[in-house]
């Protein structure tokens, strides 16, 4: 597959993935939405109900020559298409469906 091919697949995979997303594996629920400059973004929230609060983190989506990515820290998390029941795999976090 050619550069622009590859790229082309990606924009359509991340195209797809818009919208909200439920964790199978009790982690963060994620939403990912288009920013007015093209940019796609992954936005994950957490609730703690011990203390009655949620927490948010938006995560630019990367890609490369191997797929879709985001980076949190000094880690890399894979962004990959999963057949059905769910939908999405989030490298770490395991499998989301989509709400």
């Amino acid at each position: 597959m050619r550069p622009e091919e590859k790229y082309q697949s990606d924009i359509n995979h991340l195209f797809s993935w818009q919208g909200g997303w439920e964790s199978i594996n009790g982690n963060p629920d994620v939403y990912i939405f288009r920013d007015y400059d093209g940019s796609y973004y992954l936005l994950t929230y957490s609730y703690d109900r011990d203390y009655g609060r949620g927490s948010f983190s938006c995560h630019r989506i990367e890609s490369d020559e191997n797929g879709c990515y985001i980076c949190m820290g000094t880690k890399h998390y894979r962004l990959t298409e999963e057949k059905y029941p769910y939908g999405l795999c989030i490298g770490d976090w395991g499998s989301y469906m989509k709400n």
